[in-house]
C-alpha cells in the first residue's frame, strides 16, 4: 500500500513570480536586485525589491545557471550555445569561453567563483538515462584561459564554494551524491569528501551555502529542498508534490532571504532563514 508523504514547507513561504517558462539561475545582484533566467525563452531577467521584472538580455540559446564576478560583471551557463556567456551593458551578449584544447562543451549548466576571482563551471554531458553522464568540472582565469579542474564525474550539476572559500562544492546529479573538493594555496582541487549521498532519485541540482556552512540542495527527482549540515546530517528537508526545486541563492539586504526556482509549476519561491547567505559577489580574500 502507498504511504502518503505529508507536505512540508518552511515558515513564511510564497511565490513572488510566476509563469516562468523553466525559471533557473537565481542570484542576487550587486544593484540589490534579484536575476534569474526564463530558459524557455532563452531570456535573463531582473527584479528590484518592491518592483517588477525587466529584461536584462537575450542570449539566443537556453540560459542555466548565472554568477557575478568581483567587479560586477554578470556571466551565465548557457547549455543550449554551450558556452559561458558574459553579458555586457545594454545586454550585449558576448563569449566567454565556448571551448577547451579545441574541444567544444557539452552544455554548460552552473558557475560560480574562486577567491581569487577564477571560475569554475560544471558541463555534464547530456545523454539520456542510464548513462551517468562522466564528464569535468571546468576552471576559467579571469583571461579566459581553462583548465579541467577535476574530471570523472557523474553528471556535475550544481557548484559553490563552502563558507571560508577553501573548499569546492559539487552535485553529482546521477551519482545522487554530493560531494567537495578542498583547495591548495593556488586554488587547485586537492581531497575529495563526500558530503552526503542521497537516495534513488533525489538528482541533487542547484546549491546555496549559509554563513554557517549549511547548504541548501535542490532534489528535483523527489520534489524537495533539502538543508545540509556541516557533517553532512540532513538538517531540514522540505517536500510538497507542487514544485521541484532546481536552484536556490541568497538574498536581500541582510542576504537571509532564499529563493527557490520550481521548473514544474513555473515559479520562484523565497522564505526566511536563520542566518545570512555567503555573499557572493565580494570576494573572501584579497587578490
Amino acid at each position: 500500500m502507498n504511504v502518503a508523504v505529508p507536505e512540508t514547507l518552511p515558515d513564511g513561504i510564497e511565490v513572488i513570480l510566476s509563469g516562468i517558462n523553466v525559471p533557473e539561475g537565481p542570484v542576487w545582484g550587486p544593484d540589490g536586485a534579484l536575476y534569474y533566467v526564463s530558459a524557455g525563452e532563452s531570456s535573463i531577467y531582473r527584479m528590484p525589491e518592491g518592483g517588477s521584472p525587466e529584461l536584462v538580455a537575450n542570449t539566443g540559446g537556453r540560459p542555466n545557471g548565472l554568477a557575478f564576478a568581483g567587479d560586477g560583471t554578470l556571466f551565465v551557463a548557457d547549455a543550449g550555445r554551450k558556452a559561458i556567456l558574459r553579458v555586457g551593458n545594454a545586454g550585449v551578449i558576448e563569449v566567454f569561453t565556448d571551448q577547451h584544447e579545441s574541444k567544444g562543451y557539452g552544455g554548460p549548466n552552473d558557475l560560480c567563483f574562486m577567491p581569487n576571482g577564477d571560475m569554475l563551471f560544471t558541463d555534464p554531458a547530456r545523454l539520456p538515462l542510464p548513462d551517468p553522464c562522466i564528464s569535468p568540472v571546468f576552471k576559467a582565469k579571469p583571461d579566459g584561459t581553462v583548465s579541467i579542474f577535476v574530471g570523472d564525474l557523474a553528471y556535475p550539476n550544481g557548484v559553490d564554494l563552502t563558507a571560508d572559500g577553501k573548499a569546492v562544492l559539487i552535485a553529482e546529479m546521477r551519482a545522487h551524491r554530493l560531494v567537495s573538493f578542498n583547495l591548495t594555496g593556488n586554488g587547485e582541487a586537492a581531497e575529495e569528501r563526500l558530503v552526503r549521498r542521497f537516495h534513488e532519485p533525489a538528482s541533487p541540482d542547484g546549491m546555496a551555502v549559509d554563513s554557517e556552512n549549511r547548504v541548501f540542495q535542490a532534489l528535483p527527482g523527489i520534489n524537495a529542498l533539502a538543508l545540509i549540515g556541516p557533517s553532512g546530517e540532513l538538517a531540514e528537508l522540505f517536500y510538497s508534490p507542487k514544485w521541484k526545486p532546481s536552484n536556490v541563492s541568497f538574498g536581500g539586504s541582510d542576504l537571509k532571504t532564499v529563493f527557490v526556482t520550481s521548473e514544474s509549476d513555473g515559479s520562484i519561491y523565497s522564505f526566511r532563514h536563520t542566518v545570512a547567505g555567503v555573499d557572493l559577489i565580494t570576494p573572501l580574500v584579497s587578490n
